[in-house]
């Protein structure tokens, strides 16, 4: 597959369409919801207000989420960014996956205030890249350390208590070609993200 293209798709930059797609289902879906709603003394039982209420609710965090995302993938200021704020958002994201969020242990350790200057989108792709490999892949009980640190260039340190799996880090390797904010060094129980600036 062309690099160009591969480093398109990972900064999303094709994604906009589906997201746009998403928003035009989920505005008919908030319509008839509100329709409901406006009914729902004819409709449905009282006990089953309540339930139409939280999904308005669930409907209007998930268009929040979406506009999140949408602006995300837009964004390419460059910063500074600060790198602490990046990861804890990250995390946040990551745990939508359940066992992730419940069986792994996670911990971000701040040895001293990083800030990136890359434009967000590029570092918010890179992170992508790196963590659809490697958390999916950690087995239950594992402890996940990310370490953030400044030698002499800024550092994102993945460090697991139980190794990585060989397979997700030769899927990592993969990917490379593709990181173009830093650098990639893969160990087995380590990855670290080397900042270019």
């Amino acid at each position: 597959m062309d690099k160009e293209l591969c480093r398109t798709l990972a900064l999303g930059s094709l994604m906009r369409g589906y997201f746009h797609n998403l928003k035009g289902t989920l505005q008919s879906l908030s319509l008839q919801l509100q329709i409901l709603y406006m009914k729902k003394d004819l409709l449905v039982s009282p006990q089953g207000h309540p339930n139409i209420e939280k999904a308005l609710q669930f409907l209007q965090k998930l268009q929040n989420q979406i506009e999140v995302a949408l602006e995300d993938l837009s964004n390419n200021e460059e910063g500074p960014w600060d790198l602490k704020e990046i990861m804890e958002k990250e995390l946040l994201f990551w745990e939508a996956n359940l066992f992730f969020k419940h069986k792994v242990t996670k911990e971000i350790l701040e040895e001293k205030k990083v800030f990136i200057q890359c434009p967000l989108n590029e570092l918010r792709g890179t992170l992508c890249l790196i963590e659809e490999a490697l958390y999916p892949a950690l087995k239950e009980g594992d402890h996940l350390r990310i370490i953030l640190t400044q030698e002499d260039r800024p550092q994102i340190i993945f460090e697991t208590s139980q190794g990585f799996e060989e397979e997700a880090l030769q899927k990592l390797k993969t990917r490379l070609p593709y990181i173009s904010i830093g650098d990639l060094e893969v160990e087995s129980h380590k990855v670290i993200l080397s900042f270019n600036s």
